[in-house]
């Protein structure tokens, strides 16, 4: 009996583990979950070109330093020895042609990434090429791209480290539940002033690689442009990527692109929490919240109480082994004294499945 019991307590420690709980510290403040991932700031513009497609692309500067031109290939072999050659042409009539590497005198070189070189930097086997222009002119550039047999495309990158053009992107919420409206959001500003007028793009990416139709964002003043989607493209649980487009001139009359990127995670919705109660029980708060459990299995609840200015009081958090269907979901949390308007956060979390679970606050 002794060795069974012992066995059942291995094989299902969740069920028997204690809660821990504990008071923070004075002055600890009860900082909310970030609504989304820190802010991606773009001072680039990016572009892919197919062997079907055009074999150029213009890329427009905004003049405020040097600009990086990458040009990286796609190759369908990977023992393909050819490499990518391009041509530049500046906005004054100047041309960097394909086997010219340019000088510093000139303010235009390119440099040659070999296969050895881009494999030691983790982004690929195969040769790129990097022009760099010193002082780039308020203009756009003309980027001609000769790709040989076993290369089916490239990428072209144009950065431009010191511009004062900048692109904040980011898609909310970061941890978003099923049926939660997706917000994407980006901000163009040009050093400390709005740049109104854009046009500016969203396209989706999901967990498995799917692309989906460009989404307009529009102009909502002071240089920010959003859209709100009611739902994702596809329900896929995991992590979704977004591409930024950004096109457009700034006051001064300037012509600049921008790409950036954001994510979000989409969860599984492993359960639906509601009807959040407290209960001051001694020297204790007891948290109660009602939970619809979609999947089984083990989760750990948290709880978080602050005061109605956000200072923290005290936590909690525990394991719990849930079986599918309604259940009620509590825990005590320790309580120096009754209080009126305090705030309390209940958080369950995902254990043989990451992810959270649901969240509710009072």
């Amino acid at each position: 009996m002794k060795k069974a019991l012992l066995l059942l307590l291995s094989l299902a420690p969740f069920a028997f583990a204690a809660d821990n709980t504990g008071r923070f510290a004075a002055g600890t403040k009860h900082d909310e979950p970030p609504s989304h991932a820190p802010a991606n700031v773009s001072r680039m513009f990016a572009k892919s070109l197919t062997k079907v497609g055009a074999n150029s692309v213009e890329l427009p500067s905004t003049g405020d330093g040097g600009m990086i031109i990458w040009t990286i290939p796609a190759r369908q072999n990977l023992n393909v020895t050819a490499n990518v050659t391009t041509r530049l042409r500046t906005p004054e009539g100047t041309v960097l042609e394909r086997t010219d590497r340019g000088s510093f005198d000139r303010g235009m070189r390119r440099v040659i990434l070999d296969a050895v070189e881009t494999e030691e930097m983790g982004i690929g086997r195969g040769a790129h090429e990097v022009v760099h222009v010193a002082n780039a002119i308020a203009a756009p550039y003309q980027l001609d791209v000769d790709m040989p047999d076993g290369i089916e495309g490239v990428l072209v990158v144009a950065a431009e480290p010191d511009s004062r053009l900048t692109m904040s992107t980011w898609a909310a919420p970061l941890s978003r539940q099923p049926g939660e409206p997706v917000t994407l959001h980006a901000e163009l500003r040009n050093a400390d002033v709005a740049v109104e007028g854009a046009q500016v793009f969203a396209r989706l990416a999901s967990p498995n690689g799917k692309s989906f139709a460009s989404i307009p964002l529009a102009g909502r003043g002071n240089g920010v442009y959003e859209a709100t989607l009611a739902e994702l493209p596809e329900n896929v649980a995991g992590g979704w990527q977004v591409r930024f487009e950004a096109a457009g001139a700034t006051s001064d009359g300037v012509q600049f692109a921008r790409t950036g990127s954001g994510e979000l995670f989409a969860e599984r919705g492993l359960a639906t929490l509601s009807s959040l109660r407290t209960e001051v029980i001694g020297d204790v708060l007891r948290v109660s919240v009602d939970a619809e459990m979609i999947a089984a299995g083990n989760y750990r609840l948290d709880v978080f109480v602050a005061d109605q200015d956000r200072n923290a009081i005290s936590w909690g958090e525990g394991a719990r082994q849930l079986s599918v269907g309604p259940t009620t979901l509590t825990m005590d949390v320790p309580l120096d004294a009754t209080r009126d308007g305090l705030f309390v956060d209940v958080r369950l979390l995902g254990l043989d499945t990451p992810g959270v679970a649901g969240r509710i606050t009072k």
